[in-house]
């Protein structure tokens, strides 16, 4: 016959030092757990927040050349209007055709850096913003960041002026194919228009009895106003807080020992 035994089952209850120290163990265990879960998501994090920070590095770093190549362009565009705005003080602009098409050509062009963003928005949209150990430089990201619409705006304003006044000009008074060569072959030399190129003997303004020199420069002239607008209200504010968040970048991805390979 078979003989069944039964559990031992004990009549007496655990001492409650006994449950104490079952759910102080437990406790232990899970808050060890969680904080081990933590540490392992922050260093994630901070390791991703790393990747974009130097992401934002190559960016700014191009932000920064192409405003210091805008200021350069815009300063010859300046240069240009002061040489045709002389010349129409001295009633000279018919003598100087071949300056007026290189002059106008410069003018005409449309010079504005456009920030470079993708970084700026992953790093923004990502949360990764939070764990960038340095609040100085979270504050110059986010100020950086603000400027760009600024920036949107002004390109706009700019652009849709030489869409109206300026490009209806230059179809119907430029001749297209030495117009279109003179542009980049000049260069400016104590405050005149050197130009490379070979000048042909017939140059002329189209349409002559349309383009009225006084509209003409009034038109050019409120376009360099504009342009000095947006230099000194947008632009060099932006390339002043693009180099001091380039400098932050800098010196955050020294101390995590990540800026090799930046480039």
């Amino acid at each position: 016959m078979e003989v069944h035994h039964h559990p031992h089952i004990p009549k007496h209850a655990k001492p409650w030092k006994e449950y104490l120290l079952e759910g102080l163990m437990i406790f232990v265990a899970v808050t060890l757990g969680y904080g081990a879960e933590n540490i392992r998501e922050h260093y994630v994090e901070t390791k991703k927040a790393i990747i974009s920070a130097k992401n934002l590095y190559v960016d700014v770093t191009y932000d920064s050349i192409g405003y210091a190549r805008n200021r350069l362009n815009r300063q010859k565009q300046d240069s240009c209007f002061n040489i045709l705005n002389e010349l129409y003080k001295t009633n000279s602009l018919d003598n100087n055709v071949a300056t007026v098409y290189a002059a106008h050509g410069d003018i005409a062009l449309r010079m504005l850096h456009t920030m470079n963003t993708m970084a700026l928005d992953e790093v923004k949209n990502s949360g990764t913003l939070k764990f960038l150990e340095s609040d100085e430089l979270k504050v110059a990201i986010q100020k950086y960041a603000s400027m760009g619409s600024g920036l949107k705006v002004r390109e706009l304003r700019e652009y849709n002026y030489i869409d109206k006044m300026v490009d209806p000009i230059t179809i119907s008074n430029f001749k297209f194919d030495y117009y279109r060569d003179i542009t980049s072959n000049f260069s400016i030399i104590n405050n005149k228009i050197v130009i490379k190129i070979p000048i042909p003997a017939n140059l002329k303004i189209l349409k002559k009895e349309t383009l009225d020199w006084d509209n003409y420069i009034a038109i050019v002239g409120i376009l360099q106003n504009i342009r000095a607008s947006t230099d000194e209200n947008y632009i060099t504010p932006a390339q002043d807080q693009c180099h001091e968040l380039l400098t932050l970048l800098r010196n955050y991805l020294i101390e995590h020992d990540a800026l090799e390979n930046t480039h």
